[in-house]
């Protein structure tokens, strides 16, 4: 009997031992999410113009995915999909908006008991059940409306902008600084549990607005033709220096090694951004709207340095949140595939889709059938991602395999 009850002590023992093995092993994850930006408005993806050092260290020290797409070219449908892990049209309850149940990320985070935050632009709502606060997340600075003014936190109509949780307030700061603060801020809050941290900046947006900018002027850059491309310019580079910042609190709280970063956009640019190689930008499907840059670090856990060339859609970041998190289970009931597994081979044959407006495309391995209003394209974007060459006329079977499975996609979208 002793000698049972001593294996039975053993046994709790290493059962405690791997339980805390397994909460100090539980990765901090660190999102941050750009907007209305170029493709090639960051170094790492050919900016030249633009210096983004962070993101360059970002990209050297981790995996750079070159063909990763957004699920829509705009906010809201975009961003309830990195929330909920689905296409937007199963994203959102119909009439309710993205609500919180539909949160499947934050569910995840939650349940494996992380602390949450959002700093910065949120765009699905601030009623009850929509609000940040309501999803789970336990910190919220930051605005709902497309855009703010970077010196006086108003929107585009004039009205005060800025929250703090549920809680209207004014702070003196140009935006980005005031988003790269508050996240240092959370990173640095003393706590036992991990964290997840959603910065969303907003600095390819209007207005286009130095940060050292007079005050006289604080009302201008609505207009894009009145701006100037030095303006955007300024505003990208300041991002990315409140993303070298947010790297240095990671460092300085000895927690890089243990935190999961990843960048990307919500979706393509337009007026200043520079999408080449890439066509046309915001609001549409050719790959100028919903092409994005993606990288993810993780040291010692992801190879660094490697590029990934094979497609993939915000929803498998959203999945790859989770798998970190230890919330396997529920990538299953998202569109996405974790971008963390090693085996490549269930990325490599899928098919991912879009529909928008009188637009809708699908793309497969190299093949990517789009069809703008009445006309149908087929294009081979390895070879080809500026959509110059319409294959439509020599690949008949290969643009019919893919106009069928949209549509197959789209009646599996019908149902709520």
């Amino acid at each position: 009997m002793r000698k049972l009850n001593q294996i039975i002590s053993i046994c709790i023992l290493l059962l405690c031992f791997s339980s805390a093995v397994n909460a100090i092993a539980a990765p901090n994850i660190v999102l941050i999410v750009a907007d209305y930006m170029g493709y090639s408005d960051i170094e790492p993806y050919g900016a030249k113009d633009i210096r983004t050092p962070s993101l360059n260290a970002i990209a050297q020290q981790g995996i750079q995915f070159n063909s990763h797409y957004s699920s829509a070219p705009k906010c809201i449908p975009a961003r309830a999909s990195l929330m909920s892990g689905l296409y937007p049209r199963k994203a959102f309850k119909k009439g309710r908006g993205f609500v919180a149940e539909r949160n499947t990320v934050l569910k995840g985070l939650k349940d494996a008991n992380y602390r949450t935050a959002l700093i910065g632009k949120w765009h699905l709502g601030l009623s009850e059940g929509r609000h940040p606060n309501d999803h789970g997340f336990d910190y919220f600075l930051g605005y709902n409306s497309w855009a703010l003014s970077r010196h006086s936190h108003q929107t585009s109509d004039g009205k005060n902008g800025l929250y703090e949780n549920k809680v209207p307030v004014e702070r003196a700061a140009y935006l980005s600084d005031l988003f790269s603060e508050a996240a240092q801020e959370f990173i640095a809050a003393k706590s036992e549990r991990p964290f997840f941290l959603y910065l969303s900046y907003s600095a390819g947006l209007p207005p286009y607005q130095g940060p050292d900018l007079a005050r006289e002027n604080w009302d201008s850059g609505w207009d894009a033709t009145e701006a100037k491309r030095s303006e955007y310019v300024a505003m990208i580079e300041r991002m990315d220096q409140g993303i070298a910042k947010v790297m240095q609190q990671l460092e300085r709280q000895g927690l890089s090694d243990n935190t999961l970063l990843i960048f990307t956009y919500d979706h393509g640019g337009r007026h200043f951004a520079n999408s080449g190689p890439l066509f046309h930008g915001f609001d549409t499907l050719w790959e100028g709207g919903i092409r994005v840059p993606l990288l993810v670090r993780w040291p010692n856990k992801l190879a660094a340095g490697k590029r990934i060339n094979e497609p993939s859609i915000i929803m498998d970041v959203s999945a790859s949140i989770l798998d970190a998190a230890g919330q396997n289970k529920l990538i299953e009931s998202t569109d996405g595939k974790s971008l963390l597994l090693k085996d490549k081979e269930s990325f490599s044959d899928r098919a991912i889709f879009w529909k928008n407006k009188s637009m809708k495309a699908a793309r497969k391995g190299r093949w990517k059938y789009l069809q703008d209003g009445y006309t149908q394209f087929l294009f081979d974007v390895s070879a080809d991602p500026g959509e110059r060459n319409n294959l439509f006329y020599s690949r008949q079977s290969k643009l019919k395999e893919l106009s069928e499975l949209w549509d197959a996609w789209e009646h599996s979208q019908l149902s709520d």
